[in-house]
């Protein structure tokens, strides 16, 4: 092999592994966020990267707005500054202040809304508390089931499904792309079961293998510390070689040059 390739072999050794390095830190990092999916590294395209979604472990929380998925579906998110769509395993949600179940990052929960007592919800949207509740009582209270359903408890002794978590699976999830706050990206490459747009039959809870919601829980994060530090070393041993490749090819060049004095 030429000098000159022996030299681009190296660079090119130590930017795959350089990012292989990132990645794998990157796993270490979040070995305790919630519903964070490792990810695993290729040579292929220098080292792509694609993401594990073996089953992170469930922990009771005891928090209404928590929610983990059992199963393979991913919740859906809505940004509505643009109307970006994103997917996400972690369930830690809230109430914001106009009643919407939101992320850490205000993206709003996909799924069926707009139910009231004795009507039950259909529309495809962001769940939200009911805003018109029946006249002259109060929400006491609300919880969500394994099947998604969000059910309101009135002062008036009534109940009403109001809203119902959607999931989404895919047939490639691999091709997600994480986009920070443990949230992903590409969901169309990624091949969604049914499609981009989330309807009331192809992406219930307990449904077409989507998995099952589990209430006042969360998933997490599937990283494992033990594989993930060998992987580490074996990363950093390759980019000490791929740079020393480099280190003596350039020597090699330099003796070639010293070889006319």
């Amino acid at each position: 092999m030429p000098v000159s390739s022996s030299i681009h072999t190296g660079v090119t050794a130590m930017k795959a592994f350089s990012k292989g390095v990132e990645t794998i830190s990157a796993n270490i990092a979040n070995a305790n966020t919630t519903g964070y999916k490792s990810a695993t590294v290729s040579f292929s395209a220098l080292m792509d990267d694609s993401i594990r979604t073996s089953q992170g472990s469930l922990s009771i929380t005891g928090v209404k707005t928590d929610l983990a998925v059992s199963g393979e579906g991913f919740f859906r998110l809505l940004k509505t500054d643009d109307n970006a769509e994103f997917a996400t395993r972690a369930g830690d949600f809230h109430l914001d202040e106009e009643g919407y179940l939101v992320n850490s990052s205000g993206y709003q929960v996909q799924g069926l809304t707009g139910g009231a007592v004795g009507t039950a919800p259909a529309a495809i949207g962001s769940i939200r508390v009911s805003q018109t509740p029946p006249a002259g009582a109060e929400l006491l209270s609300f919880a969500f089931d394994k099947k998604g359903n969000f059910t309101e408890t009135y002062s008036n002794g009534t109940t009403a499904v109001t809203n119902r978590v959607l999931l989404q699976r895919f047939s490639n999830p691999t091709a997600l792309k994480l986009d920070g706050a443990n949230m992903y990206t590409n969901l169309k490459n990624a091949a969604p079961v049914g499609g981009v747009a989330l309807t009331a039959t192809g992406n219930l809870p307990g449904g077409v293998g989507n998995g099952t919601i589990e209430p006042e829980t969360l998933e997490l994060s599937n990283v494992d510390l033990t594989g993930e530090f060998a992987s580490l070393i074996n990363a950093q041993r390759s980019l000490q070689a791929s740079s020393r490749i480099v280190t003596v090819s350039d020597s090699m060049v330099e003796d070639t040059v010293n070889l006319k004095r």
